[in-house]
């Protein structure tokens, strides 16, 4: 009997062992799943209207963050912040969004009306809602500064340009429409040649 207890507490012993290694092995396991996790979310800006604004115009930014490694729902927060070539803050605007493998939104943003004209950074970072970031995207931007006079000139110019684009296809429209051989005149023309 001894013999028989002594090898079933050593055998005890090596599963208490390998239940406790398993244990660690699997808190290690989640741990890095977790940190792959944070890794796994990618985030992409493209602007709608291109890249030169005027100060105090909007415009409409699309937004796509991937979750590679989709394991549920997960709540992140959005943050879009416009800085000038130092890196001075101009505008920071902010949005939560819930994302499982893809989350595809549009924001409208809209610059300061005391925005100077220059290049401008347009970065976009998703964090988690305990502030852990996870992954960040920049874009240029440029400001340009037009007068009132120099907008008043551009609409003359390019109203004077639509005027004379539709008088060039007016005139070449009765050109042409002259032009126009009847039915009788091509049968004339046709014995003529015979």
């Amino acid at each position: 009997m001894g013999l028989h207890q002594g090898c079933t507490s050593s055998l005890g012993k090596i599963y208490t062992l390998l239940f406790v290694a398993y244990v660690l092995f699997s808190i290690l396991c989640l741990t890095t799943v977790i940190s792959e996790s944070t890794a796994s979310l990618a985030i992409s800006v493209s602007v709608v209207e291109g890249d030169t604004f005027r100060p105090g115009q909007s415009f409409h930014i699309i937004t796509e963050i991937r979750n590679s490694k989709s394991s549920g729902r997960v709540d992140v927060k959005v943050t879009y912040e416009v800085t000038d070539v130092k890196d001075n803050s101009i505008l920071v605007e902010s949005t939560t969004v819930a994302i499982e493998t893809l989350s595809s939104f549009s924001e409208e943003i809209k610059l300061p009306e005391t925005i100077k004209g220059g290049v401008y950074l347009l970065k976009a970072n998703v964090t988690s809602l305990d502030g852990t970031k996870y992954a960040e995207v920049s874009r240029s931007l440029s400001v340009v500064e037009v007068s009132e006079n120099q907008q008043l000139l551009i609409e003359y110019i390019m109203g004077g340009a639509l005027i004379i684009t539709a008088g060039g296809l007016f005139y070449e429209h009765k050109r042409i429409s002259k032009l126009k051989v009847s039915e009788d005149d091509l049968k004339k023309f046709i014995e003529l040649q015979k």
